[in-house]
């Protein structure tokens, strides 16, 4: 009896851990190993980004603007060297002309140095802004999509007509990849979120993009 009795309990034992066994076996194969990647062009996305292309053709405005400027000044120029031509070198009236043409030279290449230097500044901020957008647009579609690593990719085609074109290619990170490109909706969702942030009080219905 009391053979049968422990015969009973290891059996019974047995079969606990078999399936003990059995069904952490079964979570481990549902379980999703490695890690979820996706990959994105940047370049595409920046080029479609309508919050970045508007700041730059602004940047571009002020540019011409300032050409408008320059053209003005280098036409008094012109023509105050035309009027240097009617005096005589040496003469005070000439001396005069002279210091004027070249003052105004003078501040036009100060002027052309400063702005310069302010378009690239401007330039440098308006991409970092709109690239940090980006970003977070691509960090809160990673999150909702369980995405934990995304990698920049080139999807323009290599021209093979093209050395540089060729060189680039040939030099990509990415060398291929299966139906992971998220470019088109991070497009749509950046656009999106500038639309709402320029017209919060605007509802825009028929703008959709996954999750």
């Amino acid at each position: 009896m009391k053979n049968h009795l422990l015969l009973s309990s290891l059996t019974a034992i047995c079969l606990t851990i078999v399936s003990s066994n059995t069904q952490n076996t079964v979570e481990a194969q549902q379980t999703p190993t490695g890690t979820t990647v996706a990959v994105v062009d940047i370049a595409v996305v920046m080029e479609n980004n309508n919050k970045f292309k508007s700041m730059l053709d602004s940047i571009q405005a002020e540019i011409t603007q300032f050409d408008k400027t320059l053209e003005t000044a280098r036409q008094q120029v012109t023509s105050m060297v035309e009027e240097l031509k009617g005096y005589n070198p040496g003469t005070t009236a000439y001396s005069q002309l002279e210091e004027r043409i070249a003052k105004i030279q003078s501040d036009v290449q100060v002027q052309m140095q400063i702005k310069r230097k302010n378009v690239l500044i401007k330039e440098a901020q308006v991409f970092h802004e709109c690239y940090t957008g980006v970003q977070k647009t691509v960090a809160t579609f990673c999150e909702r999509n369980g995405i934990s690593l995304v990698l920049n990719y080139d999807s323009k085609a290599i021209n093979p007509q093209s050395r540089e074109s060729v060189l680039k290619g040939v030099n990509r990170d990415i060398v291929y990849q299966r139906s992971l490109n998220i470019t088109k909706y991070i497009v749509e969702a950046v656009n999106k979120s500038n639309a709402t942030a320029v017209a919060p009080n605007v509802s825009n219905p028929s703008t959709t993009v996954p999750r």
